[in-house]
């Protein structure tokens, strides 16, 4: 009787997931409106990472108006020096840098988000590499009841097994979240390819209420707009329009960049247990199936945490 169980309750999400990743695919509506744009990005110690960013954000197509606000967070290295450096190789569009005065990635967008003149904010990472459709496509997404436009993320190929066994999970909850969202139900959404409007993070209260959480700055605001904008949020049009960014390295940068730069065994009892509390919360909000999956990826968790050092 479990084992029939549980083939139905496997075959259910996989039927779910597959017709969700169908409807996405097939809702090609977009928007011709070009609103202002703040792309809003935080960075730490991402030296190296920032020359593939910017001229990846040079390139983009948008033809509306748009401007960047880059939000450093304490960096040590010479952040802070390549991008003046980037700011005078690439003048063909607004680029600022401010300083964070607050700790942690959440503080550092809120203060660029505050400071943003765009009607769109989008977010995305220092690590990222942007197609040239990327931003054009995020905004497109917007129909007028929009509120958040979840985008599409890939991991680079660096052709070693951790590399590959990342690549393969992360493209496993990137297929469950398209796919919920096929189907209007807002499951999860990576701050690397984000989008949402001004005036809604605004009226939720931003990323007030999580903050003593290091991540899921991306996650916790999809879900306080859902509640507050209901069916309101949508999956980026299909398209070649996926942000690329690097997988860690080892399980060490793993985990780093899991507790937000810093490891140690309070800091992993405490995300787990923020892991177990999130799975619940999702399971009384979404329903089982989606639950099930987020349970798939807490043993993962599990296992990285405990086995993988």
């Amino acid at each position: 009787m479990v084992i029939w169980l549980s083939i139905f309750v496997i075959y259910f999400i996989f039927f779910t997931l597959i017709s969700g990743l169908n409807r996405w695919k097939k809702d090609l509506s977009s928007s011709t409106v070009t609103p202002p744009v703040t792309v809003v990005v935080a960075m730490r110690n991402e030296a190296h990472n920032l020359r593939m960013l910017i001229p990846s954000l040079a390139q983009q197509t948008y033809a509306g108006k748009w401007e960047l606000i880059l939000v450093d967070d304490h960096s040590e290295d010479t952040s802070v020096q390549v991008a003046q450096a980037l700011q005078h190789e690439y003048p063909q569009f607004t680029f600022t840098l401010i300083k964070s005065a607050g700790n942690g990635k959440k503080q550092a967008l809120a203060m660029g988000i505050n400071a943003a003149d765009g009607e769109i904010i989008v977010t995305t990472d220092a690590d990222c590499e942007l197609p040239p459709d990327w931003l054009a496509d995020l905004v497109r997404s917007f129909k007028p009841t929009t509120q958040l436009v979840a985008g599409t993320v890939c991991l680079k190929n660096d052709a070693t097994l951790f590399g590959n066994l990342q690549a393969v999970e992360f493209a496993s909850v990137m297929a469950m979240g398209l796919g919920m969202l096929g189907w209007h139900k807002p499951v999860m959404c990576n701050g690397a390819s984000l989008a949402f409007r001004k005036s809604a993070f605004d009226a939720v209260g931003g990323y007030t209420g999580n903050e003593h959480i290091a991540s899921g700055d991306d996650e916790f605001l999809m879900r306080k707009i859902s509640v507050q904008f209901p069916k309101s949020i949508r999956a980026i049009i299909y398209g070649n329009n996926s942000c690329k960014t690097i997988p860690p390295r080892s399980i060490g940068d793993f985990l780093s960049s899991a507790f937000g730069g810093q490891v140690n065994g309070k800091l992993i009892l405490q995300r787990l247990q923020n892991h177990w509390q999130y799975l619940f919360s999702c399971f009384n909000y979404y329903g089982c199936q989606c639950s099930v999956w987020l349970f798939l990826r807490l043993i993962l968790f599990y296992w990285l945490a405990c086995y993988g050092s």
